[in-house]
């Protein structure tokens, strides 16, 4: 498959500045070069001779960070006298946090990868909790509002704006979503080898399972270290949740219940948590016994080298790269955990995840568009999705095609956003937000009800 990034000269687009006052001989210049399709002109001056440097900051992902590498080096070719310097960090220990700090207070980065705030980060004026990450600098004036920018018209304006609106504005570009909760890994050859479909519902799941069991194997790898054991129980929560929903009311089920948290209404220890609490611990004891002692770093490579054990991993489909470079000759699968047993109500649940925003702060504004317009074009685009592993944002086009997405092409017309948990305010205890998956049995020791009673307890107590 051909991974060059597209060449073609980006369209130009221009945003007036408060204040400032464009050359129209510039402007003039500019248009004659959208015209022409010449690649050495610039409204930022490049190709006359003087030098730019657009800064874009984006936390460390394989795949992502190698395309955004070719994108830069397509866009420079595009743009004579530009250079695209490209910050990293990863998100482990802090450090994703600590660059994104470092530009925003130098002023110095012009397109920065944040995570999608979504709705949930904008509680009601009444629960007096403040925004924070990036929607803190949504609220603060501090991202541009991209929403009339001729690229946005590429992207799903309802995603859009659930991921990254805020009063009427879209504050960036959602530009990868990815299946997290539920999400699944499965080694092909293996269920082959035991005459095994891809379970569609809960109890096909379980009994896949025992029959792996059964035979020596077992079924499920997690980075128990970091709780990713959990994505079984909000992968069950959520699509228990959704049941006779259609897709679109994702974010009016989530506010629905963040308001009934917050109103004392409905609580942690409500029947139907103790019901996805059993569910879910009728899973987990097919999990691998070690797995408390494994990292979200090493899991997905020494999932993939087991060829002949561990069918399934508990990792969202942002990890196909490092799966794949781990063993190429893996014939790898994807599907989401079927959470009840009713096949309608299992859909895919997808996660709004990078979306690249342009800060106020950013001394070339201009040509941030243009780089966000030239990554947006839909040949440009595409590869970014093959690259990735993400979800379309793009109406227009398909998911990437690459062959361990057979299952999610299948399956992801009806796919929702993920369910955002209920309002916790700063400074509550970890409880507050849930039940702790270190802690519940069979990884942890505390039983259902106690789990469940401590974060009720918990809730009730932060929002006094």
């Amino acid at each position: 498959m051909d991974t060059r990034i597209s060449a073609l000269p980006p369209r130009a687009h221009f945003r007036r500045r408060r204040g400032a006052v464009r050359s129209l001989t510039a402007v003039a210049i500019a248009a004659t070069c959208i015209a022409s399709g010449l690649t050495a002109c610039s409204s930022d001056g490049s190709g006359s001779g003087s030098k730019v440097t657009l800064t874009i900051g984006e936390w460390t992902n394989p795949g992502a960070i190698e395309f955004t590498q070719q994108l830069n080096a397509a866009f420079e070719k595009a743009h004579p006298g530009v250079t695209v310097k490209l910050q990293q960090a990863p998100t482990a220990n802090n450090a994703w946090q600590q660059l994104t700090s470092s530009l925003l207070q130098s002023k110095s980065v012009d397109v920065l990868a944040q995570f999608a705030p979504t709705q949930q980060a904008y509680a009601p004026s009444y629960t007096k909790l403040q925004p924070g990450g990036a929607a803190a600098l949504v609220t603060a004036g501090k991202l541009v509002d991209l929403k009339d920018q001729p690229f946005m018209k590429n992207y799903d304006t309802t995603m859009q704006q659930a991921a990254v609106g805020y009063n009427g504005g879209v504050y960036g570009v959602m530009a990868a979503e990815y299946v997290s909760t539920g999400a699944i890994w499965y080694k092909k050859d293996l269920l082959a080898k035991y005459n095994l479909q891809v379970p569609s519902t809960f109890q096909e799941f379980l009994d896949d399972c025992a029959t792996l069991k059964s035979k020596g194997v077992t079924p499920i790898f997690a980075a128990g270290k970091d709780g990713f054991q959990g994505g079984i129980w909000n992968g069950i929560m959520n699509q228990t949740l959704m049941a006779g929903h259609p897709s679109s009311d994702s974010v009016k089920v989530s506010t629905d219940r963040a308001t009934a948290f917050w109103q004392k209404t409905q609580s942690w220890n409500d029947p139907v948590y103790k019901t996805i609490s059993q569910e879910y611990q009728q899973a987990v004891k097919y999990l691998e016994p070690g797995a408390a002692g494994v990292a979200q770093l090493t899991a997905p490579g020494v999932w993939a080298t087991q060829a002949n054990n561990y069918p399934f991993l508990l990792d969202g489909s942002w990890d196909s790269a490092t799966i794949q470079q781990a063993n190429p000759k893996l014939n790898l699968g994807f599907f989401q955990l079927p959470g009840t047993n009713n096949a309608a109500d299992n859909r895919v649940v997808v996660k709004p995840d990078l979306t690249w925003v342009v800060p106020t702060t950013s001394a070339h504004q201009d040509l941030a568009m243009q780089w966000l317009a030239f990554f947006s074009q839909p040949d440009n685009y595409k590869k970014w999705l093959t690259a990735t592993g993400s979800v379309s944002t793009q109406p227009a086009l398909t998911n990437a095609g690459l062959s361990w997405m057979d299952w999610l092409d299948a399956h992801s017309k009806d796919a929702f956003a993920q369910l955002t948990n209920p309002w916790v305010p700063a400074g509550a205890s970890t409880d507050a937000g849930g039940p702790d998956f270190y802690k519940l049995a069979p990884i942890g020791s505390d039983s259902i009800d106690t789990i469940l009673k401590r974060s009720a307890e918990a809730y009730q107590k932060a929002v006094k």
